[in-house]
């Protein structure tokens, strides 16, 4: 009974970070997005794989029904009679005017019914289905966030973006014009006017062939969406005290009779006055600074005076096994194991996954979806042997709460400045609480992450590579239990790859006898 009750109140106690239920009346955030991990994205892309596939079908009848209709156009080819005295030449051949009264008669009806006949219905059903479960327009708006968040953490260009060339590396992928455009009005809602006109800009400079062309003209050219949105605000801000009838009424009026040049005229023309008027101009494309993009760019200072070694002390079984450790910081304490976790066991975790839900950051609004997560709360040989490696390295008991909790981000995934520690916030929700606050951190890193991802410490100017297969491992509290506010910790957005994690919080009452709480011996300041 008193591990059950454990178990209730650690669920209680993670809910700050990666929490798994929303709070009441937020139903949107017990849905399945997609954009949230690269795992939802795989699953998306066999979504739209299905998708192609019914429209090829589809497709496919379409066009044989044309060939059909040519087949028989080809078979009725005949000189063109221009004149009343070709044609009356014409019909007056006995087989000629047969056959003229007989295909009107029986053959273009059937025809006509042939072209009415609805083809490729089963095809069409199915993209009806498959668009049912589409990304909805959070996941679309989630996506463009990602991608803001990637471009100013990391000081990204947008014309190198749209170019596939991210962080000095080249992709075989580049942004279509539409992409451009979404990007250029996702800036306009945010009043980034700066980057807002610069990937305008990068929509204009895209080459479309002919093809691309006929899309574009098919599907329509965002080009008045975005002017509409501009002369919307625009007029507002002349006159706030305007009904929204009467905005959309100026708005109609002032683009209706605009051609793709006139609009791309007022466009840039806009953009151009709002940002000057922000007074950011060239600096609003520059990343703010601060520790986290300073440190997600790899501009902290290079540590000195650490060192690598083998762990063979905090338990006995290392003196047979020592591990692999690097220094990170000595104070506050921060150390990497390095190939602590095999790809067979990554294999293995990925197996004992159930159903993943929504993990996001903290309880107040605005709430962001950063990843997808999974506790692993049933007794498997894969945890066990997880938990004891944890042991081995960290010399802690977890016998308490044996639970891993494993997640996967999405493309621009990332997490916010937060410490692990919540003292405070502990005696508030269970004054009657036997875990403890959480002493200490270890995360194995699960995943191939070849840009972005890296576990920051702002405040002491540390930042940690995700490499896969190891596990970083720190104190958030002092000797004495107190909180160490330099355990304060970020994670980079994700730019290219997959960020899986499994992490582990040891918390204080379970190690009262293995770490007992002692004066604090030293505190460098911050």
């Amino acid at each position: 009974m008193l591990n059950v009750l454990r178990l209730i109140i650690l669920l209680i106690l993670v809910q700050p970070y990666f929490s798994m239920e929303p709070d009441e009346n937020e139903e949107r955030y017990n849905k399945d997005y997609y954009s949230s991990s690269v795992q939802g994205l795989v699953r998306l892309l066999q979504v739209e794989q299905e998708f192609m596939e019914n429209l090829t079908i589809y497709a496919s009848v379409l066009q044989e029904k044309v060939d059909n209709l040519n087949i028989y156009l080809d078979n009725l080819k005949r000189p063109n009679h221009n004149t009343h005295n070709e044609r009356e030449k014409y019909v007056s051949n006995p087989l000629n005017a047969f056959g003229l009264i007989r295909r009107l008669n029986q053959d273009w009806p059937k025809w006509q019914n042939y072209t009415q006949k609805p083809l490729g219905l089963e095809q069409l059903n199915a993209m009806q289905n498959i668009l049912s479960i589409a990304p909805e327009s959070f996941d679309m708006n989630e996506t463009l966030k990602a991608m803001h968040r990637i471009e100013t953490t990391y000081d990204l260009k947008p014309k190198d973006i749209a170019k596939g060339l991210l962080q000095s590396k080249q992709f075989n992928s580049k942004l279509a014009l539409r992409d451009c455009l979404a990007l250029a009005h996702h800036k306009l809602e945010i009043e980034d006017f700066h980057r807002s006109l610069l990937w305008f800009q990068e929509a204009l400079n895209v080459n479309t062939d002919q093809s691309q062309k006929i899309i574009d003209e098919l599907l329509g050219i965002s080009f008045k969406d975005l002017a509409m949105s501009i002369s919307t605000r625009s007029i507002y801000m002349s006159n706030q005290s305007l009904s929204n009838e009467s905005i959309h009424e100026l708005v109609s009026s002032q683009l209706q009779d605009a051609n793709p040049k006139d609009l791309e005229d007022f466009i840039i023309s806009k953009l151009k006055q709002w940002d000057k008027e922000s007074f950011t101009g060239i600096n609003a494309s520059r990343t703010p600074e601060n520790a986290h993009n300073i440190g997600c760019q790899g501009f902290f200072p290079k540590s000195i005076n650490l060192v690598c070694l083998y762990n063979s002390t905090t338990n006995p079984f290392l003196k047979l096994a020592p591990l692999k450790m690097e220094e990170i910081s000595r104070d506050p304490y921060i150390v990497m194991y390095h190939e602590v976790l095999s790809d067979k066991e990554i294999e293995e975790m990925k197996g004992e996954i159930g159903e993943m839900g929504n993990g996001w950051t903290g309880v107040d609004d605005p709430k962001e979806i950063v990843a997808h997560v999974f506790w692993a709360t049933e007794d498997s040989p894969f945890r066990d042997r997880i938990n004891q490696r944890i042991s081995d390295m960290t010399g802690f008991k977890l016998e308490e709460f044996p639970a891993l909790q494993m997640a996967n981000f999405g493309v621009g995934g990332y997490f916010k400045p937060h410490h692990d520690y919540f003292t405070e916030r502990l005696r508030k929700i269970d004054v009657n609480n036997t875990l403890g606050d959480r002493v200490a951190s270890l995360i194995f890193y699960a995943g191939e992450v070849s840009q972005g991802g890296q576990t920051v410490f702002p405040d002491i100017k540390v930042v940690v590579e995700p490499k896969k297969g190891n596990a970083l491992f720190w104190f958030n509290d002092f000797d004495d239990s107190s909180p160490d506010q330099r355990s304060l910790h970020s994670v980079c957005p994700v730019i290219v790859g997959s960020r899986w994690t499994i992490t582990k919080w040891i918390h204080y009452d379970p190690q009262i006898f293995v770490k007992p709480c002692s004066q604090r011996l030293f505190q460098r300041s911050s």
